[in-house]
């Protein structure tokens, strides 16, 4: 039997059932004013309303941005909606590490009051990574609020054996739009490896974990004046779409609990379907763009590639788990969620 993570589908014994009936776009990592974004809360939420965007969590570091204002003001009943959110600015001190202390932030979505990160000024002495990232996940669930582990390789920080007792269910960025968090990873002078964020993600997942992966803006800077510069956190160039059957507070955070997501950042899929013996994806094209869809199980291992504009996989046993990671010619990406068999 197959129990599927993604695209709001729910498979047992080989029947397919409909959870939600819509595709909705958000975005989970945002700051404003409020803590060290460039532009005020109403700024950045009519940018993403008026982008198109369904949904969107500000984030600012350590406090919540009122998301009860901003609806009166911007959202729009079925169109937009803002929800709670908050980065835990988590820091832990690391004697071995150049910047002597290596950096745990952790995204709170749809929590209902703050948590307050552990430290003088958020920096943690004598315990580990692990049990930083332990500790505020659970605040953030005690606040009713779903845990997003964010930039992995933000300063060469976290390792996987930081995140190989992470609950399950648990989001997992392994697409930050920030210009600075080392999304691909890389090798130092002294030939020391730093995985990228995604085979991270995929060594959790042969571990057995649910973990759930997303893209984001990181977005800080919305000044009309610095639209063209690259090297800023600009807005629009990382996201999720969800499944849910209506655009509220309880629905978005229920698809992100179930993993009822894609992460992209710019290709949009047309279909996705998850059956106990196959997995199709489609996507929708953007004039002459070339598409390659791969197939991805346990370990990383790429188990079939195509070069279309839709693929089935067949499960034939064994894989561990079924993902889809999709590019085009321009660069762009989109990510399923795993789909594990029991």
């Amino acid at each position: 039997m197959l129990t599927v993570l993604v695209g709001g589908l729910s498979v047992s014994s080989g029947a397919e059932s409909v959870r939600a009936q819509q595709w909705l776009r958000g975005n989970t990592h945002t700051h404003t004013a409020n803590s060290d974004g460039d532009s005020p809360p109403d700024t950045v939420v009519r940018w993403y309303r008026d982008a198109g965007y369904d949904f969107l969590f500000v984030t600012d570091h350590e406090r919540i941005t009122d998301p009860a204002p901003l609806n009166a003001r911007f959202g729009v009943p079925g169109r937009f909606l803002l929800i709670a959110g908050e980065e835990v600015t988590q820091l832990v001190a690391d004697s071995t590490h150049p910047d002597r202390r290596r950096q745990a932030h952790v995204n709170a979505l749809g929590l209902t009051r703050v948590v307050t990160r552990l430290g003088e000024r958020g920096i943690v002495q004598g315990i580990s990574l692990a049990d930083a990232y332990a500790r505020n996940i659970a605040e953030i669930r005690a606040a009713g609020g779903i845990a997003q582990v964010n930039h992995p390789n933000f300063r060469w920080s976290v390792r996987l054996d930081d995140l190989t007792a992470l609950p399950d269910s648990t989001l997992f960025e392994i697409w930050n739009a920030h210009t600075g968090v080392n999304n691909a990873g890389g090798v130092d002078a002294a030939g020391r490896v730093a995985p990228s964020a995604e085979a991270l993600w995929d060594s959790l997942l042969t571990r057995g974990k649910v973990v759930f992966a997303v893209a984001d803006d990181d977005s800080h800077s919305f000044r009309a004046s610095d639209a063209d510069s690259y090297a800023l956190t600009r807005p629009g160039r990382a996201w999720i779409v969800l499944r849910a059957d209506t655009l509220t507070d309880s629905a978005i955070l229920g698809a992100l609990r179930r993993g009822d997501f894609y992460a992209s950042t710019g290709v949009t899929l047309s279909e996705l379907a998850v059956t106990d013996r196959a997995i199709t994806v489609a996507i929708s094209p953007v004039n002459d763009s070339r598409y390659t869809i791969e197939f991805i199980g346990s370990g990383g291992r790429v188990l079939a590639t195509v070069h279309d504009r839709r693929a089935s996989y067949t499960i034939r046993g064994g894989e561990g788990y079924v993902r889809v990671r999709v590019s085009d010619s321009n660069g762009w990406m989109a990510w399923t969620q795993a789909t594990r068999m029991r």
